[in-house]
């Protein structure tokens, strides 16, 4: 146990150093913004190596860490590893099997597939957008409580977790960056800023009013509480761990479970007022189309930076919420389910009603930020062509690992539960990005069709991946087997 503590210890220094040299980066590429100097390019590019490094170094400590773990509980066991067995059993336990690793590892996969198109076409300013992800991605994984490793359940114990799960992570992070260049090719061949405004805000409605539901209309912002409860841990005999569980029950006249949603006191006018100031920013800026651009932009503009206002102050009220939330007191007539029980509160970790409404605050900000530097930004971006093309090959060498990731869960599937296909959400989900990006990939290569209309597309299908990586877990489609969380 002692190298195995060591690994970890090691690994926590080395998540500090990563951390620590993507802020840098950020800074240095969005310095290179306002100061174009072949310096900062460098200092930018160097730092961000050396972040991912460190995090490869990190990943690589968990990774055998785990493996050590898988083969110390079969030897506490009386088993008699071979060396073939030992040599499974290291490689076994990836580092993306739960939330905390999972989306250490997505950061990850993100800064590496960016440097690769760094390094080949030289686009920079990608990297402010790529960097400032990863650091979200790592910054959520720091308010996860269920950070330790233990031995993998009988489920994920096969070699289909090696090859399913990091396919779809990497084709994730391709997609990602193929809508950033999508998007970049947008302002670059001038698209009016009536139209990329109208649909930002129009996305930072939607997005708030699929987390708030219906009650929202009411001014109520609800959430599901979740209850701490022990489980044996597998590794230390004895011990327990805690784990964070989201509060269930079952509805009248059916026999399965449905997640409790209890109001959250304060939240709900600010969400609304920002939904209704980001649909009001979204319909001035689609009427300027028809008149005097500049002027009804610059009111969009405002109209759009009050929503941002008010939906600051509603998710500064929501964190204090949770941080300082009491225990829970369920709707009247809802009972919790068997084997559930209280206290309920309020948390941060592994909660994706939380972790939506920030991503809509952080890409509003960002939208606000940046419009002022538009054409500053557009100068010194490459070719237009250049930049369709880049998109292009960025998702064409997704759309691969996506399908193969899909193709290999149904063949996990079937071993593990005896049926390729259940439209578990995850999985109808997963089949929708895809059938996105085929549609992309078809109206490139078959129809021929080049410009806005398949950058659109792109901006759009990277929408629906963040929705099938975070809104299906918020339980928006109803529970499954790839449904987890808290809120």
């Amino acid at each position: 146990m002692g190298s195995i503590q060591g690994l970890l210890d090691w690994g926590v220094a080395l998540r500090i150093v990563a951390v620590a040299g993507y802020a840098l980066a950020f800074l240095g590429y969005a310095a290179r913004l306002a100061v174009r100097k072949l310096k900062l390019d460098r200092v930018a590019t160097g730092l961000a190596v050396t972040a991912v490094g460190a995090h490869t170094a990190y990943l690589v400590t968990r990774w055998i860490a785990a493996g050590r773990i898988e083969i110390l509980l079969r030897e506490r066991t009386g088993d008699v590893l071979s060396g073939t067995e030992r040599f499974w059993y290291m490689v076994s336990h990836p580092p993306y099997t739960n939330l905390f690793d999972a989306l250490n590892f997505v950061a990850w996969a993100m800064m590496v597939c960016y440097l690769i198109i760094e390094r080949k076409w030289g686009l920079r300013v990608v990297g402010v957008l790529a960097v400032a992800l990863a650091l979200v991605a790592m910054g959520e994984a720091s308010l996860v409580t269920d950070k330790q490793i233990e031995p993998l359940v009988p489920a994920l114990q096969s070699y289909w977790i090696l090859i399913h799960v990091a396919m779809l992570f990497v084709s994730y992070s391709l997609f990602t960056l193929g809508a950033v260049c999508a998007l970049l090719y947008l302002v670059r061949t001038g698209t009016a800023s009536a139209w990329l405004g109208g649909v930002q805000a129009a996305l930072a409605a939607l997005l708030l009013t699929l987390v708030g539901g219906t009650q929202l209309i009411l001014g109520t912002f609800q959430m599901a509480p979740g209850w701490v409860h022990q489980v044996p841990s597998q590794l230390h005999k004895g011990s327990f761990l805690e784990v964070t569980t989201a509060a269930h029950y079952i509805p009248a006249g059916s026999d399965k479970l449905a997640k409790v949603l209890v109001p959250v006191p304060g939240v709900g006018p600010f969400l609304l007022a920002a939904i209704v100031l980001f649909l009001a920013g979204a319909v001035i800026y689609f009427l300027a189309r028809k008149g005097p651009e500049q002027g009804t932009s610059a009111l969009g503009y405002k109209v759009v930076a009050a929503g941002f206002v008010v939906l600051t102050v509603g998710l500064a009220l929501l964190v204090y919420r949770i941080v300082n939330s009491p225990e829970v007191a369920f709707p009247q007539g809802i009972r919790p389910a068997p084997g559930e029980h209280g206290p309920f509160r309020f948390g941060i970790a592994s909660n994706y009603a939380l972790g939506l409404i920030a991503l809509v605050w952080g890409l509003t900000g960002g939208f606000l930020v940046t419009t002022p530097l538009r054409d500053r930004i557009s100068a010194g971006l490459p070719d237009p062509r250049k930049l369709e093309d880049i998109t292009y090959k960025v998702i064409i060498a997704g759309w691969p690992l996506l399908t193969i990731g899909i193709v290999m869960g149904g063949m996990w599937a079937n071993e593990a539960w005896g049926r390729f296909w259940g439209w578990d959400p995850k999985e109808t989900w997963a089949l929708i990005t895809w059938v996105v990006y085929a549609g992309y990939l078809h109206t490139r290569i078959t129809l021929g069709w080049a410009g806005k209309r398949p950058a659109a597309i792109a901006v759009f299908a990277f929408a629906v991946v963040v929705f099938t990586f975070m809104g299906v877990n918020l339980g928006l489609t109803g529970e499954g087997l790839h449904t987890y969380g808290a809120g």
